[in-house]
């Protein structure tokens, strides 16, 4: 091959759209051909970030993180600060108009040099005595501060457990520390980190114009695209991860390095190169090797998964000011249970997560991982004499024995026909696809102990009548059970 590989020949080739013998004949040019071994690098490392785009799936969005971000963009507070330019009267414009053209009909007639402008004298440094002359300090970087939105299990913050964790603001010098637990922590809009077990973080600059957390452990990042100018950068060991914007995780520890990255672009630095890893790839560096002789590989279905779960909590509305309203919610749980806020999934609690003031909905996971409503809670704004809201999920009925059995005998017993005439009203509307999610408990002599409905889309007279033939069902003896049972219509 005489001249360089076109780079959509590349591209070919990686899509198998070319003969195998053509492949090959290319790889061959490439390695006696830097300048095709370096596109061959960038189209495959392209490529392989729109198949990892292709299959992510669309993202989830809040309609309540929607609902904010319309209210603060439209309110009259906001609108205030705005100030719009007076427009000058009409008259105005027109007599400027008048006399500039009168000015240079006057030029056209004399014909004679303008006067120069006088023009005031540049002002110099003041001296010092001595005449020295001394530069104005050049202004400092603004600061910034992250605040606490979710925690799970034990946090110290430079060397303490405060107990006003989610009122703090962390700034720059601050030291985070975990336990078995984890922290989230936001400092901008869309823009957030999240400490994993056992870590610790140094938030050693913490500025408008540079962000450096220096990790031991395991971090997740997310951040926002960075205006001109701006750094973010992870001090991992020996080791530099910048980037621009992107979702990835740093794993450190004195024996190797671990950097994936979700979306976006991660460079990883040492003193001998630099290693570029790309959307849905991962490389894992060993402590006493350059970064520049190792290769980035593929995330697996798995590792990706986790990674999109590990992704740190942000709030709709990023403005200080208006989160000092906010509050935390306690979700109390026996056990480790995933629980669900109006409608958002949080992960595993117990947990304390920050919220705005008003009412909201909990849901917690069964065995089966289903979520069910395990209550509301009202959180107000923040007060010194008032407890921290706190809700309780009680704890998931412990399976026995017999459910099978009086599952079946359940199913067995329910008259079809009052069903049917307890969901004609509605079925006549057309609506299809409702439920009734029930708790009950059945005694070895076949007796009912309890029969709640604790979840259901239908109405109140409807569920009604659906739970009176419910509780009309026999059971024979047998093994006793409590379960919970979601009947669909």
């Amino acid at each position: 091959m005489s001249s360089h590989v076109a780079p959509h020949r590349w591209a070919d080739a990686y899509a198998r759209r070319l003969a195998d013998s053509e492949r090959a004949t290319m790889d061959r040019h490439a390695e006696q051909c830097r300048a095709c071994a370096r596109a061959r690098e960038r189209i495959t490392r392209a490529s392989d970030s729109f198949v990892a785009i292709r299959n992510q799936s669309s993202p989830e969005l809040s309609w309540d993180s929607v609902r904010a971000r319309v209210h603060w963009s439209v309110s009259t507070e906001r609108r205030a600060k705005v100030r719009l330019p007076q427009r000058r009267p009409l008259l105005g414009w027109v007599a400027f108009g008048v006399v500039a053209t009168a000015g240079v009909i006057a030029t056209l007639v004399v014909d004679r040099p303008a006067e120069p402008v006088a023009r005031a004298p540049l002002t110099a440094p003041s001296p010092e005595p001595g005449g020295a002359f001394v530069s104005p300090a050049p202004a400092s970087p603004v600061g910034l501060a992250g605040l606490v939105n979710r925690t799970t299990g034990d946090v110290m913050i430079d060397g303490t457990r405060p107990t006003d964790l989610f009122a703090r603001r962390l700034v720059a010098g601050t030291v985070i520390a975990t336990g078995d637990g984890r922290v989230d922590i936001q400092f901008g809009d869309a823009s957030a980190f999240g400490l994993g077990p056992r870590s610790r973080l140094e938030l050693r600059r913490f500025d408008a114009q540079a962000i450096e957390l220096v990790v031991e452990g395991t971090v997740d990042v997310q951040v926002a695209p960075r205006v001109a100018g701006q750094r973010f950068v992870v001090q991992a060991g020996k080791r530099t991860i910048e980037v621009r914007g992107t979702q990835f995780r740093v794993r450190h520890d004195a024996v190797s390095t671990a950097v994936a990255c979700r979306h976006g672009l991660v460079a990883v630095r040492d003193s001998y190169g630099q290693l570029e890893v790309g959307a849905a790839r991962h490389v894992e560096l060993a402590a006493a090797r350059p970064v520049s002789t190792e290769r980035t590989l593929p995330l697996s279905l798995e590792a990706a998964t986790e990674l999109a779960d590990a992704t740190p909590m942000t709030l709709p509305v990023w403005e200080l000011g208006t989160l000092a309203s906010s509050a935390p919610l306690e979700i109390a749980t026996s056990g480790r249970r995933d629980v669900r806020l109006d409608g958002v999934e949080l992960g595993a609690a117990p947990m304390r997560v920050r919220v705005m003031p008003g009412r909201h909905t909990v849901e917690a996971a069964d065995g089966q991982g289903r979520y069910r409503r395990a209550g509301w809670i009202d959180v107000a704004a923040p007060n010194t004499n008032a407890k921290p809201a706190r809700l309780e999920v009680l704890p998931e009925p412990p399976a026995t024995r017999g459910t099978d059995e009086r599952r079946r005998q359940l199913r067995a017993g329910i008259d079809k026909g009052r069903i049917g005439l307890c969901m004609r009203k509605i079925s006549k509307q057309g609506l299809a696809g409702t439920y009734v999610q029930i708790e009950i408990s059945v005694d070895a002599q076949g007796a009912v102990g309890f029969l709640n409905i604790i979840d259901t889309d239908l109405g109140k007279a409807t569920a009604g009548c659906v739970d009176e033939v419910v509780r009309d069902v026999r059971f024979k003896p047998g093994a006793t059970a409590t379960w919970n049972e979601r009947i669909d219509l």
